[in-house]
């Protein structure tokens, strides 16, 4: 099926475009009640701004113990949680080595519009960003994947995913939401993935998905093991899209998955130390996805395996990376990809 923006346009989808030969955009929106703004100290944190959890016929339920992981004291510093990879990833027919970097911050946001919220936000939304960046080297040039991912504290429910690929050749734009339309019951939600590719055979496509409920987002993954373990344990079934790891067109079409623990802990090395991980997988019926996750609170991700990406966890510090006068302990001032 061909996209059609005009009646994205007229339905309230989007708010504008831009080029779509410089950017790759997935978006996943659920209009949720609890997202949020940036740390803003010119906006008071009110009971109500906190709490007033809403719940839709057909949101996932989220435990007390699903949110622990959320509630932890640490994602209330107002800094960022920032982990460096060793990975490597299958592209172009070879197996390509690189960092990965996985930022991770409290935030609010405006669930209006679904956007970071100012100090002119009314009610604005506890949520977390979780961001993946990577910059692969090839043979005649550089690939780079970032993923953006906004999801509701302390339910983790998804607000908004956006991931951008660029290469030479060109530009793919995914571009998924999943919003409660005003002409559309909370009953009838519907999930709208649009792709947005240069390659032959691909082109522009939309793919509704109606009366589909609950869908989650591979991306999210990262974020659920830890809490899984936070968790003691709790399994998460769930409705899963393929990974959006890709400049081609995606896969529409959720799959049955469930994120659980496999195994007792065990010792395990990884380049930043030795630690004690629970091992997270993923049963489902495409790529082997796994994860090993700490024992110990803020449960950070110590490895993994997600689609064709094998990453170890080689270095962690928490800093404002947006604040030019808090330079990296990782790179060098100027050497950031």
């Amino acid at each position: 099926m061909t996209f059609n923006p005009f009646s994205a346009i007229k339905h309230g989808r989007f708010t504008h475009f831009g080029g779509l030969s410089t950017t790759v955009i997935v978006t996943l929106v659920l209009n949720c009640p609890a997202a949020g703004r940036e740390i803003d100290k010119s906006v008071s944190e009110t009971p109500s701004e906190a709490k007033a959890p809403v719940e839709f016929r057909n949101d996932a339920p989220a435990s007390d113990a699903w949110k622990r992981f959320s509630e932890l004291s640490i994602w209330e510093d107002g800094l960022s949680e920032m982990c460096y990879y060793d990975a490597t990833c299958n592209l172009l027919d070879k197996p390509r080595k690189y960092t990965r970097v996985h930022m991770m911050n409290r935030q609010y946001m405006d669930t209006t519009f679904f956007i970071k919220a100012s100090k002119h936000t009314k009610a604005p939304r506890p949520a977390f960003q979780f961001i993946i960046s990577e910059e692969i080297p090839t043979d005649n040039y550089n690939y780079r994947f970032l993923i953006t991912a906004f999801m509701e504290r302390p339910s983790l429910r998804p607000i908004k995913v956006a991931v951008s690929s660029q290469e030479w050749c060109g530009t793919t734009v995914k571009y998924l939401t999943w919003e409660r339309h005003k002409e559309v019951p909370p009953k009838n939600w519907s999930l709208d993935v649009c792709c947005y590719s240069y390659l032959p055979t691909e082109g522009d496509r939309w793919f509704p998905h109606a009366d589909k409920a609950y869908i989650d987002a591979y991306e999210s993954l990262f974020v659920y093991a830890r809490a899984v373990v936070a968790s003691g344990g709790e399994a998460r079934p769930m409705k899963l899209l393929k990974c959006m790891h890709t400049n081609h067109m995606p896969d529409p079409e959720p799959l049955d998955a469930t994120l659980r623990v496999e195994g007792q802990a065990r010792k395990i090395k990884v380049p930043l130390g030795k630690f004690t991980a629970q091992r997270v997988v993923l049963d489902w019926k495409d790529a082997p996805t796994w994860f090993d996750v700490e024992t110990a609170p803020p449960y950070r991700l110590l490895a993994f395996r997600a689609d064709n990406v094998e990453a170890k966890l080689r270095f962690v510090e928490r800093r404002a990376y947006w604040d030019h006068n808090a330079p990296s302990g990782f790179y060098k001032k100027g050497q950031a990809p």
